[in-house]
């Protein structure tokens, strides 16, 4: 590479194989959506807000921008039967949108053939694939973000790239709100400061994004206030920005969430060192890490949700950074994917041997005390598919091309693979264990026939019981002479009322299920 050449030039990726990446990308983005249950108590916030639309007709207007799309999708997806399967798809689908516009960002910074290593690299993250499959609104903010920064190395083409500065900044503003825009607008404006970077198409750009976001952020405070909701709304924001995370848990959390992207990222700015005080396409995708970094002290909606601002521009950085690596560094790289997940495959394999034959005796005996209501339930069709699967990454993976692209590759088909075997053969096992529909039947069956029962709880609980019992039981009323309470494990017994059972999910020791029979009579 020449000396003055600031990152080396790729070759664009034949259609054919774009095929199979998009192939690659649904099997990641929709595999498991259906025919499973909430395992988070996270999903279950946004799963009430559209159970109180599909039952009112009306979300609030302050709901995440996540949630409204999750209930769009319950209405058009009704057909699944499945609310929760169907509000589902709006979290694989801003994980699409995510994957296509980090994609298009990198081939905007670097040139052909970078789009589908970043594609690779964001599908490989570690901490991404489980929160694509969940109803959890932190989604919308990694399509913003790529929307943001692809429409920010466009704007420099063109003014008319606005658009998608636009859209992002909106989808960033509906999600979490004040500190996401204000974000945006940091990594928007340092760019003009950068040598080389702003020309006057960029300049018009922002101009014109700027002025039509001014004018809808007004239209929708004054909706917020209109709907008496303002006071409310600007509380929370500040409360974000008052209850700030430990950096320790940001690191933590960064640490394992965006692997493999951070040390990729750290390797492309220290190959890049000497250059970054000149014109580098580095700049935008740098001053985006720097900005969403503190980002990720704000409060997101779930634990790992502090990652994910940072997650598009580390990967736009480890997209550079893996095509400068060496020959040998980058055969080392893709053997230690490699090496990682088959050893992850056979761990797969192995519990699923030990949950439903009982072989090796010593994981089987460990796995049934944690979940001692478990029973073998072999399912030949979930077999059939995780051994295909296993077998066509083995066969694949020696076959990977010998080229930039095949790091990213092994780790993208990896973490596909990974999430295929767990949704395959551990899922009546994650169910038991972290699922509420068994709590939900183990109270049903203990009601006599045509009985109701009233859910005393908070949160994730009460939402998730109120969902699977609604389908069990008839809905309750006053007179409803049972009633289930979700109670710490200090809590004494009620005197007032009879206990008839008391259980609890085999993975949470701190919630505690009491049937409760209020009237004697009743019995």
């Amino acid at each position: 590479m020449p000396p003055d050449t600031p990152h080396p030039p790729l070759r664009a990726t034949p259609m054919s194989r774009l095929v199979w990446l998009v192939a690659l990308a649904l099997v990641w983005a929709v595999a498991g959506l259906t025919g499973r249950d909430a395992w988070q108590a996270d999903e279950a916030i946004a799963l009430g807000q559209v159970l109180d639309w599909l039952r009112v007709g009306r979300m609030p207007i302050d709901a995440p921008l996540h949630t409204w799309v999750a209930g769009l999708a319950t209405v058009v997806l009704e057909g699944l039967g499945d609310t929760q399967a169907a509000a589902r798809f709006a979290s694989s689908l801003f994980a699409l949108t995510g994957l296509l516009f980090t994609g298009m960002a990198a081939r905007s910074l670097y040139g052909p053939g970078y789009g589908v290593i970043a594609v690779l690299l964001l599908m490989g993250a570690f901490g991404l694939t489980l929160r694509v499959h969940a109803l959890l609104p932190e989604t919308a903010m990694l399509a913003g973000y790529a929307l943001l920064l692809y429409g920010l190395a466009e704007c420099r083409r063109g003014a008319d790239r606005a658009w998608a500065v636009l859209l992002g900044a909106l989808t960033l503003l509906l999600t979490r709100g004040l500190p996401d825009l204000a974000a945006a607008l940091s990594i928007a404006l340092v760019p003009l400061a950068l040598p080389g970077f702003a020309n006057r198409s960029y300049r018009l750009a922002l101009v014109k994004a700027g002025l039509v976001l001014s004018v809808l952020l007004l239209l929708w405070l004054a909706l917020l206030a209109y709907e008496g909701l303002l006071t409310a709304w600007w509380q929370a924001q500040v409360a974000r920005l008052v209850d700030l995370k430990s950096p320790r848990r940001l690191l933590s959390s960064l640490a394992w969430f965006a692997w493999p992207a951070w040390p990729l990222a750290l390797w492309a700015l220290w190959h890049q060192h000497r250059r970054l005080g000149r014109e580098n396409p580095l700049h935008l995708p740098l001053v985006a890490t720097l900005v969403t970094l503190p980002l990720g002290l704000v409060p997101a909606y779930t634990y790992d949700g502090l990652a994910i601002p940072a997650l598009v521009p580390l990967t736009l950085l480890a997209t550079f950074g893996i095509a400068t690596l060496k020959r040998g560094a980058a055969q080392a790289f893709y053997w230690f994917g490699a090496t990682c997940f088959v050893f992850f495959t056979l761990a797969f394999w192995l519990y699923y041997f030990a949950l439903e034959w009982g072989w090796p005796q010593a994981l089987a005996a460990h796995l049934q005390r944690l979940t001692p209501d478990y029973t073998p339930r072999v399912s030949m069709a979930a077999v059939a598919w995780a051994a295909t699967a296993t077998l066509l990454w083995l066969i694949a993976m020696p076959l990977f091309p010998r080229a930039q692209v095949r790091p990213a590759l092994v780790w993208a088909t990896g973490m596909t693979l990974s999430w295929v075997l767990l949704i395959t053969l551990l899922k009546p096992w994650a169910e038991l264990s972290w699922g509420y529909r068994p709590v939900a039947q183990a109270i049903a069956t203990r009601l006599p026939a045509g009985a109701c029962a009233r859910i005393e709880a908070e949160g994730a609980p009460r939402i998730l019981l109120e969902y699977h019992l609604a389908h069990l039981l008839p809905a309750p009323g006053q007179d409803c002479a049972w009633q289930v309470e979700v109670v710490g494990r200090a809590t004494p017994v009620r005197p007032d009322a009879k206990l008839v059972w008391e259980g609890r999910r085999p993975r949470e020791k701190r919630e505690i299920y009491r049937l409760y029979l209020l009237n004697d009579s009743e019995s």
